[in-house]
């Protein structure tokens, strides 16, 4: 029995550890960006499948119901989904930067921050927290979404919503949460 048990906790860790390995033909497909049009191109079809999944899951949810094993699928692919762009925009990041609107155009910028977001788990909004704040300052992610992504970090790390006083600015919120989360550090 004891057998069986090394066995299979054996078996779980090559599954967990194989997901998470980046693919040689991901890694390809990064290095090959030379052009501003192939980097759109790319980032463009990492923003339409990130929504397309989410989009899915609706309409499953719709049609099969809440707790349906349509649905149960849906997230499964949706987290597929996700654990592939993250390691590409991770992979884009660390190779050319955090792109900027001025050069490639609102949806490119915008394709980072929305699969960092929606990634589920706090280690990745840490590892990529200074490409966000950095395209935060430089005007290539709007100020909302820069919060938004820092209230659910919070909420994630935290288990709550972070709340201020009224009235406050976009800004003030968005100084409070980094001091709260502890990221101040990776600001400078």
């Amino acid at each position: 029995m004891k057998k069986v048990i090394y066995y299979l906790i054996f078996i779980l860790i090559l599954a967990c550890n194989k997901e998470d390995k980046i693919s040689g033909e991901i890694i390809l497909e990064v290095k090959s960006l030379d052009t501003n049009n192939k980097k759109v191109a790319f980032l463009s079809e990492i923003h339409e499948q990130d929504q397309k999944v989410r989009k899915n899951l609706s309409e499953v949810e719709l049609e099969f119901g809440y707790d349906s094993d349509e649905k149960k699928e849906a997230i499964r692919k949706m987290i597929k989904n996700d654990r592939t762009n993250l390691q590409k925009i991770e992979l884009y990041l660390q190779e050319y930067g955090h792109p900027s609107i001025d050069t490639l155009g609102e949806i490119a910028a915008g394709t980072p921050w929305i699969v960092i977001h929606h990634s589920g788990n706090i280690e990745s909004r840490q590892r990529n927290f200074t490409y966000l704040y950095n395209a935060y300052k430089n005007g290539d992610i709007k100020p909302g979404s820069f919060s938004f992504y820092l209230e659910r970090f919070h909420r994630m790390k935290f288990g709550n919503r972070f709340t201020l006083p009224n009235p406050y600015r976009q800004e003030k919120l968005i100084d409070s949460l980094i001091k709260r989360l502890d990221l101040l550090e990776l600001t400078k």
